[in-house]
């Protein structure tokens, strides 16, 4: 073992230097060998110097290796064909137990994305399930009291027993019927744009041009509620590499949501800003509104969630799926009444970064 050859060329070394400074100190009492012992004196200092550098020099090591573990550093490496032997055995077992710590953590890490992954799945199934079941209870209960209006004990009614209250009822019926048929529609082409999301065109387009003509675009709505939109660019000219279309859709998505979460409220605030992040550009769309319960906050990308009355629940889902694939990122936070803001991380043009 390494670690049994480090002690005992640690202890031979403290003899050494016990055995060396005795002799100089004898020599030296004895007054027979002064100089010698002087001498002896300097050589048992020396090997003092050269087992405390030999110590430090392990201990460095030591705490670089537990300096990378506390840290999550992935690349050490100790290297194995330099310094004593001792010192390639003892790079050898740090080597060792990094790979082992490294692999335990990927295994971690991979055992906490799949359950992640299937968090989300259930979610969705809930959502789904939820969502269906809606629209189709109310659907077969709703047929069921119709049938009744013209059936008697599995027998079909005659005309002459049919009133007009029964026909208007019977019409009121079909039409809800027709009503929840057709959210069921609804729902299930919204869940077919989310599957059927296509990979986007890039091109370099001017994102200050597309951010004014988007606020072209809100400015009566924006008026008529009430609402302050202000607009910061950290510079005139923006280019960057993107889907006009889909990047279009992903910024009219955050700005409604923004305007209806301060549909009725005073002193409605929005804030569209641009800024440059390194070699990523971030938009950020802020409003001063209720905000978003912190215990939904992660349920908010989930396809078909949603606190609202009406909408699909996919508008935020499918601007996140879209951003994602610009090899972005779209995150929220949420303070009530102060900000909550929507932040979008896009990977800037190669020729537009700006220090």
């Amino acid at each position: 073992m390494f670690s049994t050859r480090i002690y005992i060329r640690i202890i031979l070394q403290v003899i050494l230097i016990l055995v060396v400074a005795g002799a100089g100190i004898a020599g030296i009492l004895s007054g027979k060998a002064i100089i010698l012992g002087i001498v002896a004196l300097f050589i048992a200092l020396w090997q003092v110097g050269v087992l405390v550098y030999y110590l430090n020099v392990s201990n460095r090591r030591i705490q670089l290796f537990l300096d990378a573990i506390e840290d999550n550093e992935s690349m050490l490496y100790f290297p194995e064909n330099t310094g004593s032997e001792e010192q390639r055995r003892l790079h050898a077992a740090f080597n060792r137990i990094h790979k082992l710590m490294t692999e335990s953590k990927q295994k971690e890490f991979d055992r906490e994305l799949l359950q992640k992954e299937y968090e989300a799945y259930d979610k969705l199934m809930h959502v789904l399930t939820h969502e269906i079941m809606n629209s189709i209870a109310p659907i077969v209960s709703l047929s069921g009291t119709l049938l009744s209006y013209f059936q008697s004990k599995g027998t079909a009614k005659g005309v002459d027993e049919l009133s007009d209250a029964t026909i208007r009822k019977t019409i009121r019926g079909l039409d809800t019927i027709k009503s929840q048929g057709q959210s069921l529609i609804n729902f299930t082409n919204s869940y077919r744009q989310l599957a059927r999301l296509q990979p986007p065109k890039l091109k370099q387009l001017s994102l200050a041009h597309l951010i004014r003509n988007i606020e072209m675009l809100f400015h009566a709505d924006l008026q008529r509620l009430g609402i302050e939109l202000s607009v910061h660019l950290y510079r005139e000219e923006i280019l960057i590499d993107a889907d006009e279309e889909l990047l279009s859709q992903v910024l009219i998505n955050l700005l409604k949501n923004a305007m209806q979460a301060l549909e009725g409220q005073e002193n409605g605030c929005i804030s569209l800003e641009v800024k440059q992040a390194g070699r990523n550009l971030i938009i950020e769309v802020t409003d001063n509104g209720p905000g978003i319960p912190h215990e939904i906050l992660d349920d908010i990308f989930v396809p078909f969630f949603t606190t609202k009355g009406s909408g699909s629940g996919i508008g935020l889902s499918l601007s996140r799926q879209i951003i994602r694939m610009h090899e972005g990122e779209l995150s929220v936070s949420s303070q009530p009444y102060t900000a909550t803001r929507f932040s979008i991380t896009l990977p800037l043009s190669p020729g537009n970064h700006h220090a």
